[in-house]
């Protein structure tokens, strides 16, 4: 009986060290940090079609970090609302760090700025990195169109105020664009919404609904180099890497700078420790060579920051935008 005792209380000297070490006896905590993800595959919500460049860049980046991390992680496409349905599903979900959410910065900081949501993007959420850049934003039309320059689609513009057809989500990417060009180049356009994602406003397009369009160049980057699309501007403070041939507005006399950030958001209230450890996955992949030969072929580039970091800079961003559409 002494031993029996003696062994019974060893046992629990041991498990009140571990759980006082962050341990427990369900196996939910490792020392100074968490043994997720264990309980199965995790989730990240894109909110737009597959295909286009936030989903490819998702599904590329956690390719990676499931490897690294030795678990699942399932790429699901939620539409609707210009983000808003997959956004508020993500930010409503059980904050257990098996939801995520991939969004990129153009919609979400433009909603922030107009206060379109409900909810904050800065502030209802765990936000946990930032993992890639897009600065290949560019507007472009057909090419039997009018104008087969920027100077002359201006001038066309100005000669037949709020006539030409813009492609535009409201309180979105498109939408700061289109401003900016209103503002800059002294133009009205007449702005239409074909819908939130990048094959809806193409698909437009394409059907003549619109007589211009803004949108990534890996979305029509074939149609570019078979000469069906002619590029005006790109909305970028210089040529990316690999497109040498497309000038910028800027260059032309005209600042119209808009470049897409993806980031990852987890519900508020997360578990810090997960979100650290999902950050420091995703930095990983971030500045791996697979990672950035795979944004290459886009144009893009890999761009990691923190949570912390992306907070800041987007705190900053929304500022300017707010300042952009109060001066309309």
């Amino acid at each position: 009986m002494k031993k029996f005792l003696a062994l019974a209380f060893a046992l629990i000297l041991v498990l009140t060290t571990l759980t006082a070490c962050g341990g427990s006896s369900d196996g939910s905590k490792e020392a100074g940090g968490t043994t997720w993800p264990s309980k199965g595959a995790v989730t990240v919500t894109v909110p737009y079609s597959a295909g286009g460049d936030t989903d490819t860049y998702c599904r590329a980046l956690f390719k990676l970090v499931g490897e690294d991390l030795k678990q699942n992680f399932v790429v699901v496409n939620t539409t609707g609302g210009s983000g808003v349905a997959a956004s508020t599903a993500v930010k409503d979900a059980k904050n257990d760090g098996y939801t995520l959410l991939f969004h990129h910065s153009g919609v979400m900081l433009t909603q922030e700025a107009v206060g379109s949501n409900t909810f904050s993007f800065l502030n209802d959420f765990e936000v946990c990195a930032t993992a890639a850049r897009d600065d290949t934003y560019m507007l472009i039309v057909k090419k039997d169109a009018a104008y087969k320059t920027l100077a002359e689609f201006i001038d066309y513009c100005k000669a037949h105020p709020k006539e030409v057809k813009y492609s535009i989500t409201f309180n979105g990417a498109t939408h700061a664009v289109a401003t900016l060009m209103e503002q800059t180049m002294g133009i009205e356009l007449n702005k239409i919404d074909v819908g939130s994602s990048a094959a809806d406003r193409l698909t437009a397009f394409m059907a003549n609904q619109c007589d211009c369009l803004v949108i990534n160049y890996m979305n029509v980057k074939d149609y570019i180099e078979k000469g069906d699309f002619i590029v005006l501007g790109v909305c970028a403070n210089e040529r990316p890497e690999g497109m040498k041939d497309f000038p910028t507005m800027k260059e032309q006399g005209y600042d119209v700078v808009q470049s897409k950030l993806y980031e990852i958001r987890f519900p508020k209230g997360t578990d810090a420790a997960i979100v650290e450890k999902l950050s420091a996955a995703i930095e990983k992949a971030a500045k791996s060579p697979e990672f950035a030969e795979t944004l290459a072929k886009y144009f893009a580039q890999p761009y990691y920051r923190n949570g912390a970091d992306t907070v800041k800079e987007d705190a900053a961003e929304v500022e300017q935008l707010k300042k952009l559409f109060q001066s309309k």
